[in-house]
């Protein structure tokens, strides 16, 4: 037995999952954004910035993946706090990007 929705049905379907979708993603973006700025203050507050960052980094990196699991590498981490860094302006959401390296 096949399952037909009418057109109207279906389109409206997709728009309520790309909305879904697309407000999970700028939600994701701005928690990065959020990451990555309390990293910069919090290096901020030591008095040799780059020592003390390489050990939080790798602090951070061991705490949040034992606490949630993959996602917060060391590499992740630098990535989210360079996210930061080049967007310190909060603009809105949406304007915001990061594009992966492959």
């Amino acid at each position: 037995m096949s399952v037909r929705l009418q057109m109207p049905t279906y389109e409206r379907l997709v728009k309520d999952i790309t909305a879904l979708y697309d407000h999970t993603r700028n939600t994701v973006v701005e928690t990065y954004w959020r990451i990555g700025k309390r990293i910069v203050e919090k290096e901020q507050e030591g008095e040799n910035k780059a020592d003390y960052g390489a050990q939080l980094i790798a602090r951070l990196s061991e705490d949040l993946t034992m606490r949630y699991g993959s996602g917060f590498s060391e590499r992740n981490l630098r990535r989210i706090r360079q996210f930061y860094c080049a967007n310190k302006i909060s603009p809105p959401v949406v304007k915001l990007t990061w594009h992966r390296e492959r």
